[in-house]
């Protein structure tokens, strides 16, 4: 994005109109503003649970109210993980091939060898790899294509850029970046860093460290004299500038947000075209044009042609705006796109169909185990010498010891007692106590297979001689059963 080569003064003539101005940028972030809202923060939502952050949503927090605890099992996350490998699987490396003409393949042959050696040094490979990812999951991936600018590593690179780092024209309705009127891509950066890229502006990047966008507000500038131009003219600007201020300086980090703007501009130009079918672009300071021009070897037309410019924005301030360093006419972002909506353009990918599918089995999952655990109970108030809270947090639990109120139950002595399922029932058939006759049947009955597992009853009581046998109905009762969830 920034390299340290920058520091040079621009290419362009003082009297350059084809730099942009600043109220032609106002127009741009306020067209960016307008563009279709959401799309970003559902997207962002979206590799949420790609990435596995699924337990915070409408859907868990409902049932957090109920008492039914969360459960996640990822499936969108292994799905994308499938596509990613078969990507990989049948990646292939990039290749030059002849059109026919003669000694074409031994051109071609070297022109392989560099494409190879730069597609391996610049890592191009795990940068495409890397925007395939929130390309099939959201719609949309971006890789910068650079000259690097460290003199000691491979002289290109390839990078992955996260997608809300970057601001395109979403007017056009077309996913070629040919058709596109700007883009924009903010990063934030520390002051001392910026100040070796932009000299000239480094009064101006001390004072955004300190104070941030309201610098000029602080009234440690002396306004009378002894300041430099280029700070005053600054100062002239911040305070004119209208635009929201709380996204350009962070408090926490003094760092400071920085746009870079890759805009198009149209001139009218000349155009040679020769009879092999080259078309140039005509240099009046060039012999060799003038010399094919003059001797009729090239045809002469004027056509309309895009100009690629760039300029760095910190706020209101223009810190530099010269051509594009590259001789090619194209952004050095390379977008992935998935799908688009076909109203609104907005990117998506896989990830949308499967949220719904993801809430029902997250949510499912979480009301069977809480279904499985839950415990139903029936009491009349005082039955118990405990509080409702320990009661309730007590009842569930497999080895609960529920102590009844004794003068509630007029001094009959009651036992609680819990069912097992047929699984565990055969592994505890051994273990039963050896007794009576009576005493075996009594065990063999409460493991009875055909009897409804998780189901028990407190309030019944050992016969006692001169006790009735059946207490009088709705008189200290107390019961449980499990409940399972069915979905």
């Amino acid at each position: 994005m920034i390299t340290s080569n920058e520091t040079q003064e621009p290419k362009t003539t003082a009297g350059d109109d084809l730099k942009i101005t600043q109220s032609e940028y106002v127009d741009m972030l306020y067209e960016l503003e307008n563009q279709p809202l959401g799309w970003r923060t559902t997207a962002d939502k979206e590799m949420d649970y790609a990435d596995g952050n699924q337990l915070d949503t409408e859907l868990l927090r409902a049932q957090k109210a109920l008492g039914i605890p969360p459960a996640m099992e990822d499936l969108i996350g292994p799905a994308l993980e499938a596509i990613r490998g078969f990507e990989v699987a049948t990646r292939t490396d990039w290749r030059v091939t002849p059109n026919g003409q003669p000694g074409g393949q031994d051109v071609a042959d070297a022109i392989n060898f560099k494409l190879n050696e730069a597609e391996r040094q610049s890592k191009a490979d795990r940068a495409c790899s890397e925007a395939f990812r929130p390309q099939i999951g959201v719609g949309l991936g971006w890789v910068e294509v650079s000259r690097e600018s460290d003199p000691f590593k491979y002289p290109y690179r390839c990078r992955a850029i996260h997608r809300n780092e970057i601001h395109w024209d979403m007017s056009s309705r077309s996913t070629d970046p040919e058709e596109w009127r700007f883009l924009r891509r903010q990063r934030w950066l520390h002051p001392s860093r910026l100040e070796r890229v932009f000299p000239k502006h480094k009064d101006l990047l001390r004072q955004y460290g300190k104070h941030g966008a309201t610098w000029w507000a602080t009234g440690e500038l002396d306004m009378t004299g002894g300041m430099g131009t280029n700070l005053r003219n600054a100062w002239n600007e911040a305070r004119a500038w209208t635009v929201a201020e709380d996204r350009l300086y962070n408090p926490a980090t003094k760092e400071v947000c920085i746009s870079e703007l890759w805009y198009r501009r149209w001139v009218d130009v000349g155009v040679l075209h020769s009879p092999d079918g080259r078309v140039v672009e005509y240099d009046d300071k060039n012999e060799l044009h003038n010399r094919a021009l003059a001797t009729g070897l090239v045809k002469y037309s004027r056509a309309v042609v895009t100009r690629v410019r760039r300029a760095y924005w910190l706020g209101p301030h223009l810190l530099d705006d010269s051509p594009s360093p590259y001789s090619h006419r194209h952004f050095p972002y390379v977008p992935f796109f998935g799908f688009t909506e076909d109203n609104t353009g907005v990117p998506f990918g896989y990830v949308r169909g499967l949220i719904y599918q993801q809430d029902t089995l997250n949510s499912g999952s979480a009301k069977l185990r809480w279904g499985m655990s839950a415990v139903r109970t029936e009491r009349t108030k005082g039955a118990v010498a405990m509080t409702d809270a320990q009661f309730r947090r007590t009842v569930g639990r497999i080895d609960a010891d529920i102590i009844l109120d004794p003068e509630a139950t007029r001094g009959r002595r009651h036992h609680a007692g819990r069912r097992l399922p047929q699984a565990h029932a055969r592994r505890a058939g051994p273990q039963l106590p050896h007794g009576t006759a009576d005493s075996s049947r009594e065990h063999a009955s409460a493991l009875r297979p055909g009897r409804r597992a998780g189901r028990c009853a407190t309030g019944s009581r050992e016969h006692q001689p001169g006790v009735p046998a059946r207490a009088p109905a709705g008189r200290h009762r107390l019961g449980w059963h499990r409940d399972t969830a069915h979905l």
